[in-house]
């Protein structure tokens, strides 16, 4: 340009870059600003035990959007299935606790053969009450091993990643601070299902 030799099809290419980059800046910028608005709220729901009302759908989203980048490490998929908005009140820092938990234990003890594995979780009210139905599609666990996850300390990856305590936190979140029940059904190679119920009076969002 200085040389005055700068032509149509260099300025043209240079142009077509430029607005690439720039969709690629701004891309970025707004998947940097999700995840910090998703660590924040994350970060406030743990500081405290406090009940608020949520919309569920949008705060499992927020949970699996602070995974992401444990996630993105792996060849495996999570997709959260909300067909209509759930408002409720509960304690979304014990809600954390138990998606985080439900897909460490998949990361570390279903998907330990190679595969690319596909995790779901759906929302939904059932009943009149909360329903939050977590699958895999990983190994499983022979029914030994079912009847034995929720005691502490027991895991069957000792020395490899398995503290053993994580499905008993599991366990006593939503037993004790969602007030609900929680039940696991899986079989060898046939995955995992995991049925979180809990009271969900109906509210309407602040």
């Amino acid at each position: 340009m200085q040389q005055n030799r700068l032509g149509k099809r260099e300025l043209d290419q240079f142009q077509r870059t430029a607005c690439e980059s720039a969709e690629m800046i701004l891309r970025n910028l707004r998947r940097a600003d999700a995840l910090v608005k998703s660590f924040k709220q994350v970060a406030v729901d743990q500081s405290t035990e406090d009940r608020r009302v949520v919309e569920l759908g949008a705060c499992i989203s927020e949970i699996l959007t602070t995974l992401g980048p444990t996630l993105r490490k792996t060849p495996h998929r999570v997709d959260l299935v909300c067909l209509q908005p759930v408002v409720c009140e509960t304690a979304p820092g014990a809600l954390y606790q138990v998606v985080t938990n439900l897909v460490m234990n998949s990361l570390i003890h279903g998907f330990v053969d190679g595969r690319p594995g596909r995790i779901v979780v759906a929302i939904a009210r059932e009943d009149g009450a909360i329903a939050i139905d977590y699958r895999d599609d990983g190994v499983g666990m022979d029914e030994a091993t079912r009847a034995r996850m929720f005691d502490p300390f027991f895991t069957t990856r000792r020395g490899q990643g398995g503290s053993g305590l994580g499905m008993h936190i599991v366990y006593n979140l939503v037993t004790q601070s969602l007030g609900g029940r929680i039940r696991v059904d899986s079989s060898a190679g046939q995955g995992i299902d995991v049925a979180i119920r809990f009271g969900g009076e109906r509210r309407e969002p602040a």
